[in-house]
């Protein structure tokens, strides 16, 4: 996530889903340009970063309802929120492919050792599932950021953010790990596998697999 006390906005960070992108985009209307340069420099060679400037201070993938407990719910509304939501059968082909190519990522090695995309899939559905939904919302289902960006959509909808925030930025192409379809990664079994145990999210941002 990304703070800006100075633009009053929050941005939280569902992995995947171009948060890097954004982060990176909006970081010098944050804290300013040379902040911004101090800051990417201190957490590359994770320096402690002076909690004034932090643009991160309540962590890199903070879920909404943790934030507004910390700041508080009156002071949280002070703040224009958004997030981007992504396709569920599309962002667990971004995460996949993200791992295995990523020997830093804490499960890289572990995956690797998957003999395909099937297995990372059955793995996913069985023994470690997480929501978008549960990024945005409340413990009660209730929506608590501003705006959902769609990443299907994403430079429309970053306009559209950047419009509200007045400010003019462009967005950069990070970390792109999948250029293929993704359709093409599934087969009958997998694509209902991901249906059944992400029902939550494909229902409430209403996708489909197409």
């Amino acid at each position: 996530m990304i703070i800006s006390h100075k633009k009053k906005f929050l941005f939280i960070h569902i992995y995947k889903n171009a948060g890097t992108s954004i982060q990176v985009a909006l970081l010098p209307h944050c804290i300013g340009l040379l902040h911004s340069y101090y800051v990417r420099f201190s957490r590359k060679f994770n320096i402690p970063i002076p909690k004034k400037i932090n643009p991160y201070l309540y962590g890199s993938h903070s879920k909404a309802k943790d934030i507004n407990e910390k700041m508080g719910s009156e002071n949280f509304q002070q703040y224009f929120s958004f997030a981007v939501v992504r396709n569920p059968w599309d962002w667990q082909v971004s995460q996949y492919k993200f791992m295995r190519k990523n020997p830093k990522h804490f499960q890289h090695e572990f995956i690797k050792k998957m003999t395909d995309f099937d297995e990372y899939i059955r793995w996913r559905c069985t023994h470690e599932v997480r929501f978008q939904k549960d990024f945005v919302c409340s413990d009660n289902d209730e929506l608590l950021v501003n705006f959902i960006a769609r990443f299907e959509k994403l430079d429309s909808d970053f306009g559209k953010i950047c419009s509200i925030l007045g400010i003019d930025a462009t967005l950069p192409k990070l970390n792109v790990s999948n250029n293929i379809p993704y359709q093409k990664f599934y087969t009958d079994e997998t694509r209902d596998l991901i249906s059944k145990t992400f029902a939550r999210d494909i229902e409430y941002f209403e996708y489909k697999f197409e």
